[in-house]
């Protein structure tokens, strides 16, 4: 049995609140410590250490999100194997810092990517095997909605969007449209 992400958790992160102002999260991180950046509704947005704030400017955390590590939100109760064989294992490609583990409404630890690469590059770890369930993978118990195994917020950054993405997936060279419900239509501008 996969150990699941949980076990291999850290719970020593800052949850800071995206309307914190900037002096107040610089001061909550001066020790070093590993922020997690959270919007309104306490969903984590992404992942903050004391340096990246350096040269940000702006009254509070939302005017970093952008320039920010994103995270993988993900159930705490998911297993390192679930979460290999899902799409959203693609999401690192965004060069997410942590995966954030949630309980609910609560975020209860951080797993830092480089832990669970860690697990798929042991000579114990073996890849699932592609077998679907009897009835063509009617076996799937998750809701639509937010997938169980992994969501990304993603802030574009297309000039006067800004729009707070959630991505499922992430393939390199086909960039997905922006989720912005109003026009115009345009494709999602992540990064530098």
């Amino acid at each position: 049995m996969s150990p699941t992400l949980l076990s291999e958790a850290d719970g020593f992160f800052t949850a800071l609140p995206w309307r914190m102002e900037l002096g107040t999260a610089r001061t909550a991180l001066a020790a070093g410590g590993l922020g997690i950046v959270h919007d309104d509704a306490g969903h984590p947005v992404a992942a903050v250490r004391h340096a990246d704030l350096a040269d940000v400017a702006g009254p509070d955390l939302r005017a970093a999100v952008s320039r920010l590590a994103p995270v993988i939100e993900v159930d705490a109760d998911v297993t390192i194997a679930e979460f290999a064989a899902s799409p959203a294992v693609t999401l690192l490609d965004l060069g997410a810092r942590v995966l954030v583990l949630r309980d609910g409404e609560r975020t209860v630890g951080v797993v830092p990517a480089e832990v669970f690469a860690a697990h798929l590059a042991s000579p114990d770890y073996t890849p699932p095997a592609p077998v679907m369930a009897g009835a063509g993978g009617l076996g799937d118990a998750t809701l639509p909605g937010q997938p169980r195994t992994g969501l990304a917020p993603v802030v574009c950054r297309e000039p006067g969007c800004g729009h707070l993405n959630r991505l499922a997936h992430y393939r390199h060279g086909a960039p997905p449209w922006c989720q912005r419900p109003e026009p115009p239509r345009h494709r999602l501008l992540m990064g530098g």
